[in-house]
């Protein structure tokens, strides 16, 4: 009879703990919403998407807010070069702030409810940096590749099976 509670109570604790209600970052291929990376997240953390610019050939840095799921606002551009597609002034309510040769520029009024990514297929190399991990986007998914970066909340059971679902996919890409 002992047994069978503490079975039980186990069982509640692993089900409890697997219905908590979580927030993730995501990886997503555009158009069939594959998922490719996961990571567990927090409301208000920041995040960069880093990438060498194809033309200077130096860093670009872009920070944006987890603020809630459907809501990433850009925060700031960081880059020491100017080139095509970066900024070349303020615009609108946009300031710069210059220090150690880097612009740094903050003020954007732009909220993205999942952030697009045209993944490098030469120099770029784009690298999702979250919580001290580094995870450069073509190994998660094909150079040149399409996908987008968004904030989810599911339960933590959801994370689970998705992330064995994950590895999974690249059992079987290394066996084949």
């Amino acid at each position: 009879m002992k047994k069978r509670i503490a079975l039980l109570i186990c069982i509640s604790i692993i089900l409890s703990f697997c219905l908590l209600p979580t927030f993730v970052l995501e990886v997503r291929v555009d158009g069939s919403e594959d998922l490719v990376y996961q990571q567990l997240a927090r409301i208000g953390d920041l995040f960069d998407v880093r990438w060498i610019h194809s033309v200077t050939l130096q860093p670009v840095v872009e920070t944006y807010r987890l603020e809630a799921p459907g809501k990433i606002p850009i925060v700031k551009m960081t880059f020491n070069e100017f080139g095509p597609n970066l900024p070349a002034h303020p615009e609108f309510d946009q300031y710069w702030v210059i220090e150690d040769g880097e612009f740094n520029v903050l003020g954007y009024d732009l909220v993205f409810e999942r952030v697009p990514v045209t993944i490098g297929a030469v120099a770029a190399d784009h690298t999702l940096v979250y919580d001290g991990r580094f995870t450069r986007l073509k190994d998660v998914y094909r150079p040149g590749g399409y996908v987008h970066i968004g904030l989810e909340r599911k339960t933590f059971g959801q994370f689970l099976i998705e992330e064995v679902k994950i590895w999974l996919k690249g059992q079987m890409k290394t066996i084949f």
